[in-house]
């Protein structure tokens, strides 16, 4: 765990000490023909820009890629993206150059955050999956690696699950969202098992209205309600705005405990 939060908080990304209300974060979501990233591609990528912790719905980015693999019939009903569809896609290096440029186009509004603008910070559910997938389609582009600061917002929302419903009153504690109060809120994160926690299910339990499952830009949006939820939960706990570090620490937590407490996480 030590060394994944020294990638986490080092480097460069955000100071830890960054609050999330002045970070640009961009939840993203891909398609792929298949689950193994030596032998299936990318069909379609989405991602959204949160900006100060709100989804900017006029930053969005959707991108159909032609995958050199087939289509294979059985994932068409998940995807829903038929053969002759991909195959009028844009090639991988068209389309991840123009995510590319996309991201490095998003910067805070005017008269926000002040100084040094962090990176942006990539959220994702499973992220590890969609990274693997981007990496790999652009060494077979032959474009050049891209990192960034990540979340995933999966082990985020392990952490909040396990930590129970307790709340510390602070001064700064409650978040802009109207939510329910939170022991209700972690009873129905508690309610489903982890074997069965996909992003819909923990959407439904925060009061998320699931549209357009497994469409890449909107399972992105999906994916960015789900963190504002959970980051309020956070707050809820800590009694104050979450910060980098805040994440940094509860996604460590929620990988040692999946490593070596049987699916007890903790800070």
């Amino acid at each position: 765990m030590k060394g994944l939060l020294r990638r986490l908080l080092s480097g460069s990304g955000p100071d830890p000490a960054t609050p999330l209300r002045r970070m640009v974060l961009v939840s993203v979501d891909c398609e792929m023909t298949g689950l193994d990233p030596a032998r299936d591609d990318l069909l379609s990528v989405g991602a959204v820009a949160l900006r100060g912790m709100r989804m900017d719905l006029s930053a969005t980015f959707r991108g159909l890629l032609r995958p050199v693999c087939p289509v294979r019939p059985e994932g068409v009903p998940v995807h829903r993206i038929l053969p002759g569809e991909a195959a009028s896609g844009d090639e991988a290096a068209t389309e991840l150059a123009r995510f590319d440029a996309w991201l490095a186009g998003l910067t805070l509004p005017a008269g926000r955050g002040g100084g040094d603008t962090p990176p942006v910070v990539l959220l994702g559910w499973c992220l590890g999956l969609d990274e693997a997938f981007l990496a790999a389609g652009r060494k077979r582009a032959g474009l050049p690696p891209r990192v960034h600061p990540r979340c995933d917002v999966q082990d985020l929302f392990r952490h909040v699950r396990a930590s129970g419903g307790a709340t510390v009153a602070g001064r700064d504690a409650m978040p802009p969202l109207c939510l329910p109060p939170s022991s209700c809120m972690h009873a129905a994160l508690a309610d489903i098992p982890l074997k069965d926690a996909d992003l819909y299910a923990v959407a439904r339990a925060l009061g998320v209205e699931v549209h357009d499952a497994h469409d890449a830009l909107g399972d992105a949006c999906l994916c960015a309600q789900v963190f504002q939820r959970l980051v309020a939960l956070l707050e809820r706990r800590l009694g104050r705005r979450a910060a980098w570090g805040d994440l940094a620490r509860a996604e460590g937590a929620a990988c040692a405990g999946a490593r070596h407490a049987g699916g007890a996480f903790g800070l």
